[in-house]
């Protein structure tokens, strides 16, 4: 039975009044007799009456603490605001080291509109060539002994390596303008991997990227070692693609023995220094694509770096002292710009203070004073406002400096964030500190937002209580087993009862979950190496959903996270007709059959394959004269499973529950039948 909600407002003042005076014969023994509006006793009813629907009426309200409190012990706190991020294509330069934290504003933006590099970065004088704003690096890519760079400028994904668990490897050759320093090893110089992968994978530069996903597979990265001519490992490389599993960058430590490769040059003045990347075992889903590879990149975010604050502030130790940042802030040149153009980012914010007990104490952050006492160091910042708060006395401590010092308060703390910088890919940047230096976002900048409200805050909580977070079902099981974060699965099948280790008997408390990844499925393919027909889950992916499910499962259960199993198929199908081009009419019906078995597109519901379904010959006959088309009529489709040849019989072929179908040949017969021959005329 539906409940209508609860209001607890539901009596006016009149009505209070009304009630109160029906009272007063009774409640006074009828010794009070002028009941009307002039008694002072009548006034000061209808007073308290007034002050008792103020108090009703805060009964139907939400206080901004106790939202606070529930949210927080959801653990689905307000979110702070967030700076866009995006990668930036630096210039070539002589082996010029860039600190971290550079500015750069993008050209002729009003107000400027500054983005600071994350990481140090050496840049390579790798040689340049295009017209101003349509530059290319030189770079080469050799996978399988080609040459696929031209693929890269042409738009078109290059597969960098196999998935069938071979060793394999390609080269990346950089064509620098100078020859690298000599002497003690120098920094990093990074290379940008944009691949070609689903959106559930985030890419390294992203908020919600997420970290700690065991790698695909196990990649290492080689140079030439000068004097030997052998190929060496580099000293540290930090993979921000996780093994190839998602696009980022890849920062590599710059040996001091590099040797050049023996290659023709494309152009004079210009030598070749190679990459290698090597897979002991390529145990990847499906082949990894790469659709921009650019060196001389590095992460940036739309926030600025102030400097260190040193203050002499003195505050009445009273609820409600203030610090306000934005009287702080000044543009490099010079000035206090309007306060919506640098607005604090919350997360960023460092505050230490002197207090009267002579030492420093560090003070942290928080999104409100609800589960502090009064001796908590804590306080909140208000980005609208451009403030610090801090606590009444009860809910958070007052602060008290050593106002005999000089200074008493340090702040340090990042500006900029929120939508203001998301902006498209490709635009011109100039440095901050030196106009004449130039750089170009390569990808759109993303991400940038203003603080959750506390509306919108508590809708996500609320949504979060229907977000499957503990197994108890199959449909749990499958669930969270698709939605694992960092890596993409298409399909999960939940098993209870099956134990891999008892296959033929059922062990209550045992759930197996089968799982199918995500992989290429595009009629336009360019690159065969990129279809996979029955793809497998990478080692890292399964480990990261049996953890999942491990920290969801019930107790006293086990749970095991499986890759799918495959049944071979093959498939005979006799035609008749008298088509104008055989070839493509097997083309088609192949193809229509394929798609039709496929795990991830294929079934009535193109959602992939059921698992457990039979293979029903008329249903397979039914995609074939759909792909015939009137060009032939299909006579039979016979069948064949784990490599036997296609027999006799119209029976369903059946496969257990927890399988899928993989098909590996299809056999197709054409019967020519004379052109008017047979039927009614």
């Amino acid at each position: 039975m539906a409940l209508e909600q609860l209001t607890l407002d539901d009596l006016t003042w009149s009505q209070m009044v009304l009630a109160i005076r029906r009272r007063i014969p009774a409640a006074s023994n009828g010794e009070w007799t002028l009941h009307a509006a002039v008694d002072p006793g009548v006034t000061l009813l209808e007073l308290y009456a007034y002050l008792l629907e103020q108090r009703v009426f805060w009964l139907d309200q939400t206080p901004d603490a106790l939202t606070h409190a529930t949210l927080s012990l959801m653990g689905e706190a307000a979110r702070a605001s967030r700076p866009a991020a995006t990668v930036m294509r630096l210039p070539p330069r002589d082996f010029l080291t860039l600190p971290g934290a550079t500015e750069l504003r993008l050209a002729r933006s009003a107000p400027p509109l500054v983005f600071s590099t994350d990481d140090e970065v050496v840049l390579l004088p790798v040689h340049q060539s295009g017209d101003r704003g349509r530059e290319d690096y030189l770079v080469g890519l050799y996978v399988e002994g080609r040459d696929r760079a031209i693929d890269l400028r042409l738009q078109r994904r290059v597969c960098l390596l196999p998935s069938d668990g071979s060793d394999a490897e390609f080269m990346i050759v950089l064509w620098l303008r100078a020859e690298p320093p000599g002497g003690a090893a120098g920094g990093f110089f990074s290379l940008l991997l944009e691949l070609d992968v689903p959106e559930a994978v985030p890419p390294e530069w992203s908020s919600e990227a997420v970290e700690d996903v065991p790698p695909p597979a196990e990649l290492t990265w080689w140079y030439r070692r000068a004097g030997t001519g052998e190929r060496a490992r580099f000293e540290e490389v930090e993979d921000g693609t996780a093994g190839l599993r998602r696009s980022g960058l890849v920062r590599l430590r710059l040996p001091d023995d590099w040797e050049r490769e023996q290659l023709q040059p494309p152009v004079a003045g210009v030598t070749p220094y190679a990459v290698w990347v090597r897979a002991e075992r390529a145990t990847y889903s499906s082949p990894p694509l790469v659709r921009q590879l650019i060196p001389n990149a590095v992460v940036a975010r739309h926030r600025r770096r102030t400097d260190e604050h040193q203050l002499r502030r003195e505050w009445l130790p009273l609820p409600g002292s203030l610090l306000a940042l934005h009287e702080l802030y000044t543009e490099p040149g010079g000035g206090s710009p309007p306060l919506q153009d640098h607005p604090a980012l919350e997360e960023t914010v460092e505050l230490s203070i002197l207090e009267r007990d002579g030492a420093w104490h560090e003070w942290t952050r928080t999104h409100a004073f609800t589960f502090y006492g009064p001796e908590d160091r804590v306080f909140v910042v208000d980005r609208e406002m451009g403030a610090l708060k801090f606590g009444d006395g009860l809910t958070g401590r007052v602060p008290v400096p050593d106002s005999s010092q000089d200074p008493n308060v340090r702040l340090r703390y990042w500006v900029g964030g929120g939508p203001a910088g998301n902006v498209g890919r490709g635009l011109s940047f100039e440095g901050v500190h030196d106009a004449t230096f130039e750089a170009r976002n390569v990808v759109e900048a993303d991400g940038g937002a203003e603080p959750e409200s506390l509306k919108d805050a508590g809708a996500r909580a609320a949504a979060s209580l229907r977000r499957v977070e503990r197994a108890v079902t199959a449909e749990d099981h499958e669930t969270l087993a698709v939605t694992t974060p960092g890596v993409s699965f298409r399909r999960a099948h939940a098993e209870m009862g099956r134990h891999p280790c008892h296959p033929c008997r059922r062990v209550p408390g045992a759930v197996t979950v089968y799982v199918v990844p995500d992989a290429t499925r595009d009629d336009d393919e360019e690159e065969d190496c990129a279809d996979v027909p029955a793809p497998v889950p990478d080692p890292g992916a399964l480990a990261a959903a049996r953890a999942r499910l491990g920290r969801a499962r019930l107790v006293a259960s086990e749970v095991f996270v499986l890759p799918p199993v495959y049944r071979e198929v093959a498939l005979a199908v006799e035609l008749s007709g008298d088509p104008a081009d055989p070839s493509a009419l097997r083309t088609a019906v192949v193809g229509r059959l394929r798609r039709f078995l496929d795990p991830l597109v294929g079934g009535v519901q193109k959602d992939g394959w059921p698992f457990g379904e039979p293979l029903r010959p008329s249903a397979l006959m039914r995609e074939a004269q759909r792909a015939a088309g009137e060009d032939a009529s299909v006579t039979s489709v016979l069948i064949g499973l784990d490599g036997a040849p296609p027999g006799e019989g119209c029976q369903d072929m059946a496969i257990r529950s927890h399988e899928l179908v993989a098909l590996k040949d299809v056999s197709v017969r054409l019967r020519r039948t004379a052109a008017g021959q047979g039927g009614l005329r």
